[in-house]
């Protein structure tokens, strides 16, 4: 399960922070800040995590809790 992190999006030559680009409605979101990685649904704020394998395994169970 691939999500998109703000991180991945900077190494594709965005020029804006990460803490400036607009948040995409809907889905889950996950985005490091400052050394920490903070997850978000459809804008809500979920939880923020020390390692990035922590935030996606939340990124992961949250969008499975939909289906």
């Amino acid at each position: 399960m691939a999500f998109e992190t703000s991180r991945n999006v900077a190494d594709r030559g965005s020029t804006l922070p990460s803490a400036e680009r607009a948040v995409q409605p809907g889905g889950v979101q996950v985005r490091e800040r400052n050394g920490i990685w903070e997850v978000r649904d459809n804008g809500v704020f979920r939880g923020d995590y020390h390692q990035k394998e922590h935030a996606l395994e939340a990124a992961a169970r949250l969008k499975g809790s939909r289906r």
